[in-house]
């Protein structure tokens, strides 16, 4: 909503002062939250591809049980 106001030239010096302030640590959330999405997301591959090998060597093992 700041920088909707900045973007329009509508702020007073407080709220382009706490914009100014606010971002950096906005933008540290934001790449932080890419950081764990990442994460997630090479979890979930590495689960997948750990379920796939145990279907590869149940096969060659003659299904396993």
């Amino acid at each position: 909503m700041l920088e909707e106001l900045a973007a329009r030239g509508q702020l007073t010096e407080a709220q382009a002062a706490e914009l100014a302030e606010l971002q950096p640590k906005a933008q540290q959330k934001q790449q932080e939250k890419k950081q764990q999405v990442r994460a997630s997301a090479k979890y979930r591959r590495g689960q997948r591809a750990a379920a796939d090998r145990v279907v590869v060597l149940e096969e060659l093992g003659g299904g396993g049980s």
